[in-house]
C-alpha cells in the first residue's frame, strides 16, 4: 500500500484548500498564501501533506470528515510521529513542518502555538541532520575530477565496444564537470543546449535560470578549460551517437544510450555507481557540492569565502561554517609547525 495519498484522491475540501493556497491573484483577488513558492517547493509540500492524509485515512478515518485545520491536534500529530518513529529525526521534522505550513497558511486565525512547540522540539532533536551519512564520503574535488578524467580517457579507450566507450566518455565527463561545477542534481540533469548551456567556438557557458537554482537567482559560469575538451567531445561526438542510435532529436544535454534524456532519478544513481567503482566510495551528485566546499576550506580561510558564489547560495551561512572550519585547519597546521620547530630546537 502506498504511503502517499494521490492528489486526485484527497478529500474535496483538501483539494479546494490546496488549489486556493497556490492561486495567483487577479485584479480583484488576493494571491494564495503559498503562491510565492516555486513549483518544486509546492510539490515537496504536497507530498508531505499527502503522507499525512494517507496516515489519517488508514489510522484515524473519522478525522477525514473534519475541516483540514481541525484535524492537526497535538494528540493526533503525536500519534503520527509515533508511527514515523522508524524514520530519521530530520525526516519527522520535515513531515510535521510541511503539514503545519499548509494548514497554518490555510487557517492563520487558529491557535497553532502547541503545534509549533512540538515542531520546535523536533527541530532540537534533529539538529543539523545526520552528519554521519557523509563520513568518509566527502572526497576532494581534485580526486573526483581525476576519477572522471580517468573514466573518460583510459577506461573509454579500453572499452570493448563503441557503445561502452561512449558511455565511459559520457559518465566521465559528467563526473569531471560536476567536480569543477558542482550544480544541484536537478539543475545538472536539466541542462539544455542553447538554453542553459551555450556553445561557441571559444567558450562553453552554463547559464542557469532562477527556477533551476535553490536560491531562485540566476547563476552563470564559464566551463573551466580543464573540463572543456571533454564536454566538447561529448557534445560533438558522444551525444549525437546516442541520439542517432535511438533516433531522437531534442536539446537536453545528458542522454542515455537510447538517446532519451537522462532523467534526474536515473542520473544520480549512475554517477554514484561510477564513483563507487572509481574511488571505492559511492558519491551522489549532491556530495560534489560538499567536496567543493571542503576543498576550498582546506585550501585556506580566504578560499572558503568563494563557497557562496560557487554554490549559488544567497546567504553566507554555509560559507561562514566552512570558513570557521578552514580557520581550524589553519590553526592545526600552525600548531603542527610550532611543534616541529620545537623538536628541532631540542635536538
Amino acid at each position: 500500500m502506498s504511503l502517499i495519498l494521490p492528489l486526485d484522491e484527497w478529500p474535496a475540501q483538501d483539494q479546494e484548500m490546496w488549489l486556493n493556497l497556490q492561486a495567483g491573484g487577479g485584479p480583484l483577488d488576493d494571491c494564495g498564501a503559498l503562491s510565492h513558492l516555486r513549483a518544486t517547493s509546492l510539490k515537496t509540500l504536497e507530498l508531505r501533506y499527502a503522507r499525512w492524509l494517507q496516515w489519517l485515512t488508514t489510522s484515524d478515518a473519522n478525522a477525514i470528515t473534519l475541516p483540514p485545520a481541525r484535524r492537526a491536534t497535538l494528540p493526533r500529530l503525536s500519534a503520527w510521529l509515533r508511527d514515523l518513529s522508524h524514520t530519521r529525526p530530520m525526516t519527522r521534522l520535515m513531515f510535521i513542518d510541511g503539514v503545519l505550513r499548509i494548514l497554518s497558511a490555510a487557517d492563520p486565525t487558529q491557535d497553532w502555538s502547541a503545534q509549533r512547540r512540538l515542531k520546535a522540539g523536533l527541530k532540537r532533536t534533529a539538529g543539523r541532520g545526520d552528519r554521519d551519512r557523509k563520513l568518509g564520503r566527502v572526497l576532494s574535488s581534485e580526486v573526483l575530477f581525476r576519477a572522471g578524467l580517468i573514466l573518460a580517457t583510459g577506461h573509454a579507450e579500453a572499452a570493448p565496444t563503441s557503445l561502452r566507450r561512449m558511455m565511459c566518455l559520457r559518465d566521465g565527463t559528467m563526473i569531471a564537470m560536476l567536480a569543477l561545477m558542482p550544480m544541484r542534481r536537478r539543475a545538472f540533469a536539466g541542462l539544455r543546449i542553447g538554453i542553459s548551456l551555450h556553445v561557441t567556438a571559444d567558450t562553453l557557458t552554463v547559464a542557469l535560470p532562477g527556477d533551476l537554482t535553490k536560491s531562485g537567482q540566476p547563476w552563470e559560469a564559464v566551463v573551466p578549460q580543464s573540463v572543456e575538451p571533454l564536454l566538447r567531445r561529448y557534445v560533438n561526438e558522444v551525444r549525437p551517437y546516442f541520439l542517432e542510435r535511438g533516433q531522437q532529436q531534442h536539446d537536453v544535454l545528458w542522454v542515455g544510450k537510447t538517446g532519451l534524456p537522462f532523467k534526474e532519478n536515473a542520473l544520480g544513481p549512475r554517477i554514484a555507481d561510477q564513483t563507487l567503482k572509481l574511488t571505492g566510495r559511492r558519491i551522489p551528485p549532491h556530495f560534489f557540492r560538499d567536496a567543493a566546499a571542503t576543498t576550498l576550506a582546506r585550501s585556506s580561510p580566504e578560499h572558503a569565502k568563494l563557497i557562496r558564489p560557487i554554490l549559488a547560495h544567497t546567504s553566507f551561512g554555509t560559507a561562514e561554517h566552512h570558513y570557521i572550519h578552514a580557520q581550524t585547519i589553519e590553526a592545526g597546521r600552525d600548531y603542527a609547525d610550532l611543534i616541529n620547530q620545537k623538536k628541532k630546537v631540542c635536538r
